[in-house]
């Protein structure tokens, strides 16, 4: 625990701290700017933060730049660091007789301070695990709406991870992610393979036809080593095998030239043909018609050019395009020919059986690439699917339980603090956010009575340190309710800061309290600092 802070620049050099209740007490006038926060946001200093030299940072520039002593007892030993305002991110662990120093890191500092705590089982940074409860005027948690909040820019599903780490329940939920984690990394990429064209992608027919084309494949493959002393006296059997494949490929083609050949020819014909009338023709009619409208007769031959000439392009397109298909069909032909004749050729020699598997493996080995890739994009799909479904009602499980847990705690707490028939404040987290009030009341003065109570409550459920409270939380908290929050503090073997003013107002148990734990009282005429800058 924290025993003792000491700093040249402070009226009394050395405060001392103790088990349980510490409190700073203001004065009965409640006057601001005497260093009631100031003492708070240097006890967080002293425990890792760097709130103090952010929000405070008048502090140094009026006093310059000064050193921090803080002293801890853990398990009868006493440790001893300084901190700097000038360099905090440096911390020196003084030894024996205060003055061999050993400059530590702030990380370091802090991963000290987590491990003497016994908090190395909490899957948190020891300022994350702390920060929060430290509700000083000046950071950003005193967000009643909002209490699970360190700073504004969080996401409550980051704090609600953070607050299951807390009570220790995260490993299931670690597990679940690092597997969503890894199947989210793998589909990514296989995804980005497909799109680079690096492996196949494959629909699901095409996937059946890799299947049954693999069962084909296998079972002349199995034919082959089955019977080849059959096949090594009679290679014409598999060239036969393959020539009526070949043949089969080729009627295909020469059906596709057809169709083509005829579509052209069609094409050819329409081209060729011009049977829009022309306006010589219309001087016969005036022969026979001489009122006839020759002029509206030229305008119909205009219209049927014009039509003519779009047809004409649209067919000369046509025509383009069926001549190229024409000429790629006649050269599919040739190459299906010329392997006919190639493999006929090869009925009297050996190595077409070493042809023929040869073939078969390549063709094999492509359909289990596509069947492969399938399958395994198909798997991770579905697995991605399942963990995150999983890993949706695992932490809605554990979040239910931990909120059980703070809610049936702060239900006992309120029953001390006002009566049985108070409405007790309830946390409720669904998915990746929570909520936290009572329903019926919503005061300014209930709501910070409940976000001190959720902090009280967790620091009874939790291995959570330590808290620390500033005076504003109590400012609108009736008296009567502070005087209990007050008895509540005091039962608490861990370490609780508050500052408070005007005790007197909380009636004489509470009073008497307060001052039996006060570390420094301070007032107008006794300032935390040994300079008063205020204007």
């Amino acid at each position: 625990m924290l025993t003792e802070i000491h700093c040249e620049k402070f009226k009394t050099k050395t405060i001392k701290f103790h088990p349980g209740l510490n409190v700073v007490l203001g004065d009965h006038a409640a006057t601001n700017s005497i260093g009631k926060s100031n003492l708070l946001m240097v006890l967080d200093f002293a425990f890792g933060g760097d709130s103090f030299l952010q929000h405070n940072s008048d502090v140094p520039k009026v006093l310059g730049h000064h050193d921090y002593h803080f002293r801890f007892k853990f398990e009868a030993k006493d440790v001893h660091f300084v901190r700097n305002t000038d360099t905090p991110d440096l911390v020196h662990q003084l030894g024996a007789g205060s003055k061999e120093e050993t400059p530590i890191s702030i990380e370091d500092y802090r991963a000290f301070l987590k491990s003497a705590y016994s908090l190395d089982d909490v899957k948190l940074t020891f300022r994350a695990i702390t920060s929060l409860f430290s509700r000083i005027w000046g950071k950003d948690n005193l967000d009643v709406k909002q209490p699970l909040h360190s700073h504004i820019k969080e996401t409550s599903a980051n704090r609600i991870d953070s607050l299951i780490k807390l009570y220790k329940e995260y490993d299931d939920i670690d597990a679940l992610s690092d597997s969503v984690k890894a199947l989210a990394e793998k589909k990514k990429t296989v995804t980005s393979a497909y799109k680079q064209n690096l492996i196949p992608k494959s629909t699901k027919r095409e996937y059946k036809d890799s299947l049954e084309s693999l069962s084909e494949i296998d079972t002349e493959i199995k034919e082959i080593k089955n019977n080849l002393a059959k096949y090594a006296v009679s290679i014409g059997e598999i060239v036969n095998r393959r020539v009526f494949e070949l043949k089969e490929t080729r009627d295909a083609l020469i059906g596709e030239r057809d169709k083509a050949s005829i579509n052209l020819s069609r094409v050819t014909r329409d081209l060729n043909k011009n049977n829009y009338i022309k306006s010589k023709a219309f001087k016969n009619l005036e022969k026979f018609f001489p009122e006839s409208d020759l002029d509206r007769f030229g305008e119909i031959e205009h219209f049927h050019s014009k039509i003519a000439s779009i047809l004409r392009d649209e067919l000369k397109a046509s025509e383009k395009e069926l001549t190229t298909t024409l000429y790629e069909l006649e050269g599919a032909l040739d190459t299906v020919d010329l392997e006919i004749r190639e493999t006929l050729g090869k009925i009297d020699q050996p190595t077409v059986i070493v042809d023929r598997v040869h073939d078969l493996a390549v063709r094999r080995s492509n359909a289990m690439r596509k069947i492969d890739y399938f399958e395994t994009e198909k798997e991770v799909t579905e697995n991605l699917r399942d963990d995150k479904l999983r890993l949706a009602e695992v932490r809605n499980s554990i979040s239910a339980h931990i909120s059980n847990i703070i809610n049936n705690k702060i239900r006992k707490l309120v029953d001390v603090v006002y009566d049985e028939h108070r409405t007790s404040p309830k946390l409720e987290i669904s998915n990746n956010n929570y909520s936290f009030s009572a329903v019926e009341d919503t005061g300014t003065g209930k709501a910070y009575s409940n976000l001190v109570l959720l902090d009280l409550a967790i620091l009874q459920t939790t291995a959570l340190p330590f808290v620390i409270h500033d005076s504003v939380l109590f400012k609108n908290i009736e008296n009567e309710a502070v005087a209990h929050l007050i008895e509540l503090y005091v039962s608490f073997n861990r370490q609780t800061f508050i500052a408070i003013d005007e005790i007197h107002k909380y009636g004489t148990k509470a009073e008497t309290i307060l001052k039996e734990h006060k570390v420094i009282e301070l007032s107008n005429e006794n300032q935390l600092y040994i300079e008063d800058w205020r204007g």
